[in-house]
């Protein structure tokens, strides 16, 4: 019985770690082959700064290239649609019906592989292959059937720290990276791959943040922008304000209290006592004052990024939501917002804003006022509780 690997993923681009894992699996499984399936959108994730699909096929292609068990499909691009793992392996199942298939992913997924799109229905149509990069992972596999349990092998793989984020912002920054290939770097290089003229401003932050800092700015970009080109504002203004959006975070609490104030403003007897949202006026002020950016939509935006408000815009809500999606983050709840932030802007706002009012207030922690007016704004949009009566307070439905 023949063997075939499914390996499937934004590859956006693929890099050595990825031509790593597939012939880590192929070579414990013994596979026959391998099909290398660039996915045109996946479900619940929001991959920004999407190279096209022919690009990423191209790209895929002179990467796998080396190994004769690598075949590049086309399979979900050529859907022109979401890309259910699902749906992909019934076609393959009716392509092979007499092939073992086996689908291979990272290990992190096991933790949500029951919340996939017809989970079980994978499990029937093809083995699971869940790849760690630890020799030590013990995977919970408490929550599948003795039988399911079965069709799932975890493979470890020799460690090796690599992303396709770190990999575009190398790229953005004019870095090298020896996590690609000569040839799929050639072929970045000629295209005009991942560049977006935001150079200058990454040479700003480098002086200012901390790498840790810098790796979620960038994440918040490319969350922003790709917001930012469903819901309908600028793309570029949105990869700009998540760039930006944390420049004061690494700056002394004298100097974001200089800059608010050097800027007109004034920090609120709340505000004092939670320094930790200081930095979305500080930043504000910052880029205003240095004449770094005069666009009012983006300055409002990152002046409220990090408590919300009431009557947030769509600029406001875009960034405020990449906030919370970025690529980097783990958060428990995080893909329920990801997945959130698709359905629409505000369900991911209401979803946000009462977990931090509730967080906030189960800890006796101050509460922003913004935050709190965040809260019952969305709770309005929703019909959830009536507008303010003429006292001022508000009234549940």
């Amino acid at each position: 019985m023949e063997k075939i690997g499914v390996f499937g993923g934004t590859f956006n681009p693929p890099h050595i770690g990825h031509v790593r894992l597939a012939a880590a699996a192929a070579d414990a499984l013994g596979l026959d082959r391998v099909l290398i399936m660039p996915a045109c959108v996946p479900p619940h994730k929001l991959p920004a700064a999407l190279a096209g699909g022919a690009d990423r096929l191209e790209m895929c292609r002179l990467a796998f290239g080396e190994d004769p068990r690598f075949a590049v499909s086309d399979l979900e691009l050529r859907r022109g649609s979401r890309s259910y793992t699902v749906e992909t392996l019934r076609t393959l199942h009716a392509e092979y019906p007499a092939a073992e298939l086996w689908f291979i992913a990272g290990s992190d997924m096991l933790a949500t592989f029951r919340q996939w799109y017809r989970w079980e229905e994978i499990l029937s149509l093809a083995r699971l292959c869940a790849a760690s990069r630890s020799a030590d992972f013990v995977p919970d596999l408490s929550g599948f059937t003795p039988a399911q349990q079965a069709r799932i092998t975890v493979l470890p793989i020799a460690p090796l720290e690599a992303s396709s984020t770190e990999v575009r912002e190398a790229l953005r920054s004019g870095r090298t990276t020896a996590l690609l290939q000569p040839q799929v770097l050639g072929y970045i290089q000629t295209h005009g791959l991942y560049a977006d003229g935001l150079s200058a401003y990454r040479a700003l932050l480098r002086d200012r943040l901390d790498d840790k800092r810098l790796h979620h700015s960038e994440c918040v970009s490319d969350a922003a922008a790709m917001l930012a080109a469903q819901y309908g504002w600028d793309p570029e203004k949105a990869r700009l304000a998540g760039l930006l959006h944390d420049i004061t975070k690494n700056e002394s609490l004298p100097e974001q209290q200089r800059l608010i104030e050097a800027d007109g403003g004034e920090l609120t007897a709340l505000e004092l006592q939670n320094p930790k949202v200081w930095h979305q006026r500080s930043g504000a002020a910052f880029l205003r004052l240095n004449g770094l950016v005069t666009d009012p939509e983006i300055l409002n935006a990152v002046a409220c990024h990090t408590t919300g408000k009431a009557g947030m815009t769509l600029p406001d809500k875009i960034l405020y939501i990449a906030d919370f999606i970025s690529a980097e983050r783990d958060y428990p709840d995080v893909e329920v917002v990801r997945r959130l932030a698709a359905l629409s802007l505000e369900h991911a706002i209401l979803y946000t804003s009462r977990y931090t009012v509730v967080t906030l207030t189960k800890m006796k922690r101050p509460l922003h006022s913004a935050t709190l007016a965040c809260y019952a704004d969305m709770l309005r949009h929703f019909g959830l509780i009536k507008e303010k009566l003429p006292n001022g307070k508000d009234d549940t439905a």
